[in-house]
Formats: C-alpha cells, sequence, structure tokens
C-alpha cells in the first residue's frame, strides 16, 4: 500500500440541506432562521461550502411554495433554478432536475410530472407513457398510451 497523500479537494465537504433550509431562504420571512438559511446559502454561491440535496427534498421545497405559499409555477421555477445552478449545490442527476423546472414554469403539470417528462426527454427520447393529455402539452414529448402494434 502507498503512503501518499490523499488527493485534495479545493471544496469544502458536503453537508445534506433540508427543505426548510431551502423555504427559509427562499421566503425570505425575517428572522434567526431565515437568516441562518441565507447565510448557508450564500456560502453554497460564492463556493465556500457545498450542499447535498435529495431530489426528494426539492419536490418537497416545490411542493410547499405552490400550495402552502400559492406561488405560480413559474415563480417557482425562477426561485429555484438559480439555487439548483449553484456549482456547491450538489443532487444526483442534477440536469435533469434544471430541466424538470425549467418544465414546470412553462406548463400546467405538476412537479412529479415535470421530472417523468424530464427522464423521459433525457434517455426515452421524450417518449412516455401517460393517460394525463397535459403532458402532450411539454414540449418536445410524446405522450404514448397504449402500447404500439398491440
Amino acid at each position: 500500500m502507498s503512503r501518499g497523500r490523499w488527493p485534495v479537494s479545493d471544496q469544502p465537504a458536503a453537508v445534506a440541506i433540508d427543505a426548510n433550509v431551502i423555504l427559509r431562504y427562499l421566503v425570505g420571512d425575517g428572522g434567526r432562521l431565515a437568516d441562518e438559511a441565507a447565510n448557508i446559502v450564500e456560502a453554497v454561491a460564492d463556493g465556500d461550502a457545498t450542499v447535498l440535496c435529495d431530489p426528494v427534498t426539492l419536490a418537497e421545497a416545490v411542493w410547499v411554495l405552490r400550495s402552502y405559499y400559492e406561488l405560480p409555477s413559474r415563480q417557482v421555477s425562477e426561485a429555484l433554478i438559480p439555487l439548483v445552478e449553484c456549482p456547491g449545490f450538489r443532487m444526483p442527476n442534477k440536469t435533469r432536475y434544471l430541466t424538470a423546472l425549467a418544465l414546470l414554469a412553462q406548463s400546467t403539470v405538476s412537479f412529479g410530472d415535470a421530472c417523468a417528462c424530464a427522464g423521459a426527454l433525457e434517455e426515452c427520447g421524450g417518449r412516455i407513457y401517460s393517460f394525463d393529455r397535459r403532458l402532450s402539452t411539454v414540449t418536445g414529448i410524446e405522450r404514448l398510451h397504449r402500447l404500439r402494434g398491440g
């Protein structure tokens, strides 16, 4: 076994982030928690901190912003995309979820459907099995509702 040095990373060690931190930052409703959330997100934006966001956490933030705060989909997308784009904001399949947020802003579909459409666009040439006619309005999506040739 070599006694060489471990590779040194320029990025700080990641810490998982919860939806309530994202929400306190975006809503900015004042108080100590909003200030702490702003400090965390600003550090992520500046490259001084790295957070790991589970896709379910992102979905929870979208759901709360749309249902509890009653924000329109476009506003939710415009708020979340810059955060997710930060280099210090890590998540699995990040590009897919950025696409889903963009689709959410452009259509009447739910975030779950936007995620399914983003996956279809990324890996299936835009083809998706769905009985939801709204998916036919998503750019690049070919909604299939029965087996071809069957």
